[in-house]
């Protein structure tokens, strides 16, 4: 039965963009080179929120110390081990590699196949891996602002979307596996983010809110798939920074239009963001 067993309208948005690696001395290891996790958004408590005023640093930094996740046990010790043991699972990612599904349904059959018996976290690690590994960013509907057909079933014949494609076929496999996930809009620092314009007015990106026994988690398969380039082409290049993400992290590039998806204690404004 899979992994199901086991479980206890388009926008408009930023692209990804190249995330620059944090500062460190750790070089990378074996299996940390075959994706770019190390690549995380530079979240230091000293720049994550722009001070205006140096008259403002007991404020600013009271704000930086209100973010804490909602769930303090989401990120248990377990958890991170089945996750780590996701990402470095070799054999998954040269099995979905092989697959050539035709359809929808023969996608869901294989990822049954693969997942069963297995955890949860594995099966999302499946979708996110397949996603990330056959779905391009479509960079001509996005400058055009034309954009192609971003349900699942488009997005899969095409094997190209915008983020509403993105987040739109991955709830469709979580549907199918019977795996509880939600679709999330909001807004995003990614390509053409400049902090110096007015405050949006509407969504510019989706992601997805996922749940694990009984804890609620984030996803976000756009930006794991890789980045824009200088020259605005898609570059792919695998991020599993963003398969379950820590949302005190996520919230300094993702504002969920309903705060329910920050999973923070203290959800924050647009202002803050």
């Amino acid at each position: 039965m899979g992994c199901g067993s086991t479980r206890v309208a388009p926008v408009t948005e930023p692209i990804p963009v190249k995330i620059p690696e944090l500062n460190r001395t750790k070089k990378k290891t074996k299996k940390e080179s075959n994706d770019s996790e190390s690549k995380r958004p530079k979240t230091t408590r000293s720049t994550a929120i722009p001070d205006k005023d140096a008259q403002n640093t007991d404020h600013h930094q009271q704000l930086v110390n209100d973010i804490e996740a909602a769930d303090p046990y989401a990120f248990n010790t377990s958890f991170i081990q089945q996750r780590r043991k996701a990402i470095d699972n070799h054999s998954y990612r040269s099995t979905i590699q092989s697959w050539r599904p035709n359809s929808l349904q023969q996608l869901v059959n294989a990822i049954k196949s693969l997942s069963e018996n297995k955890s949860i976290v594995d099966c999302h690690w499946i979708i996110f891996y397949w996603i990330t590994y056959n779905i391009e960013y479509d960079t001509v509907s996005y400058f055009s602002k034309n954009y192609a057909d971003q349900t699942a079933e488009g997005v899969f014949r095409t094997r190209k979307g915008v983020c509403a494609g993105y987040g739109n076929i991955y709830k469709y496999l979580c549907d199918a596996l019977n795996i509880p996930c939600e679709k999330v809009s909001g807004y995003s620092k990614g390509y053409g983010f400049d902090e110096r314009e007015s405050v949006p007015t509407e969504t510019d990106h989706a992601w997805n809110a996922v749940e694990i026994n009984h804890h609620w988690y984030l996803i976000e398969s756009t930006w794991g798939a890789g980045h824009l380039t200088e020259e605005k082409n898609f570059q792919r290049e695998l991020n599993s920074y963003y398969f379950l993400p820590k949302p005190v992290e996520m919230i300094y590039h993702h504002l969920p239009e309903n705060e329910r998806w920050q999973l923070l204690q203290k959800p924050i404004g647009m202002k803050q963001y």
